[in-house]
């Protein structure tokens, strides 16, 4: 099978961040007073992708550190979407989706993924990239190929399972890389290596998306994004501590003069 060097080649979370690079080189430079306190030098239309950028990330370096035993894609197109990543080893095949909840309260009911009580379609996603998956590797193979849908919630604050969907296993960051190294062995060495062959061959996916950018230069352009919005949450942080500082002096010498006065009288 031909190989897709494009498709090897991508890291976690380019799309997402090619998103972001792209919607902020259409933002006016931020000013030096926006710069001063900390305005995030995000947009609202790149807010979300990089939040799922950042996500991405996360997941796929855990990914990337399971070792040589199993082979890892990011970004393996889907026609019109992409699959986060692609994980194969002696344990299965799988399709990871990734959802970025951090600081948030999740639940799960169902087909409904509820994140900060917004109602995400993050678990129908994972199913479908799975089937999409699975009907790819088995036309690719001649044979049918059992994929199984993660999806991996990353850093939530606290997670309520109402309702537990049969196929698609559900985690969060922390327990991912565990419950791949647990999971029981069902492929050989060789059944492995004929799947990721598959899996990295450019005639498998649909309609393989091209990369928005070089690798490299995309992780320096978002690097630098990701610098500016740290730097502006320092800033505000500062800001606010600050604020909360002036206040309470306030009100302590406010309360200091108004008790002298009563005590004067």
């Amino acid at each position: 099978m031909p190989q897709n060097h494009d498709l090897r080649g991508r890291i976690a979370g380019q799309s997402a961040m090619a998103a972001v690079v792209e919607a902020q080189s259409r933002r006016a430079p931020r000013g030096t007073v926006a710069r001063l306190f900390g305005v995030s030098p995000l947009t609202k239309q790149s807010r979300a992708q990089y939040r799922g950028a950042v996500g991405e990330l996360l997941v796929g370096s855990i990914l990337d550190r399971l070792g040589h035993s199993w082979d890892v894609l990011h970004g393996v197109p889907l026609g019109d979407t992409s699959l986060d990543h692609f994980a194969v080893g002696r344990a299965g095949v799988f399709a990871v989706t990734v959802v970025n909840c951090q600081g948030d309260d999740v639940a799960v009911n169902g087909d409904e993924l509820i994140v900060a009580r917004s109602v995400s379609t993050a678990i129908v996603t994972a199913r479908t990239a799975a089937r999409a998956v699975a009907a790819a590797l088995t036309t690719a193979l001649g044979r049918d190929v059992d994929v199984i849908a993660v999806l991996v919630m990353v850093e939530p604050v606290k997670v309520s399972m109402l309702a537990i969907p049969a196929d698609v296993q559900i985690l969060t960051s922390m327990q991912l890389e565990q419950w791949l190294a647990s999971a029981p062995a069902l492929f050989t060495g060789d059944e492995v290596a004929t799947l990721s062959t598959a899996a990295e061959a450019s005639t498998t996916w649909p309609h393989p998306q091209q990369a928005a950018q070089k690798s490299r230069n995309l992780t320096r352009a978002f690097v630098r994004i990701h610098d500016d919005v740290r730097t502006a949450s320092l800033r505000s942080f500062f800001w606010i501590v600050t604020a909360l500082i002036v206040t309470f002096l306030s009100v302590w010498v406010l309360v200091s003069v108004l008790t002298e006065l009563v005590v004067t009288s």
